[in-house]
């Protein structure tokens, strides 16, 4: 197992990971690890869907976010910190799960977002899944978005 760290970003906004963002860079250091970043972008899910879209419209996607986030990492991450970002399509829970095995990372750090009262209660389903099914330390953190956000 390597002492890497894998933390998922929402593309859209991911602002809203900055205190997970701090503390997979915290474990990154303290274990001398790499840091990688994933986003998922949805898929088209079904051949019906996807012939209603150019064939080139995930690549497309695929590229507008990942420049995206290569702006976010350079303006929160350390230079110091060895970072790799992954744009993938699909499954969030399975995508976050499929490159944490590839990668065999030391540890997840996953935001975990609440807006509501059921939310305070439960966790969020992506993060609950991938706790459920990781092979590795998942540290869930909870997200508090800024009151500036509302």
């Amino acid at each position: 197992m390597s002492s890497d760290v894998l933390i998922p970003i929402d593309a859209q906004e991911p602002e809203l990971s900055n205190q997970a963002l701090q503390m997979a860079v915290a474990q990154a250091l303290y274990h001398q690890g790499d840091l990688h970043i994933l986003t998922v972008v949805p898929g088209f899910n079904m051949p019906m869907v996807a012939s209603y879209f150019p064939d080139d419209a995930m690549e497309h996607a695929l590229n507008a976010v990942d420049s995206k986030l290569r702006g976010f990492i350079k303006d929160h991450v350390p230079d110091a910190i060895h970072t790799h970002l992954h744009v993938k399509s699909g499954n969030p829970y399975k995508q976050i799960i499929r490159l944490a095995k590839k990668l065999e990372t030391a540890m997840i750090v996953i935001p975990s977002l609440k807006h509501g009262r059921v939310d305070k209660v439960l966790l969020g389903s992506v993060a609950s899944k991938v706790v459920e099914r990781a092979n590795c330390s998942v540290l869930v953190v909870r997200e508090h978005p800024s009151r500036d956000s509302h």
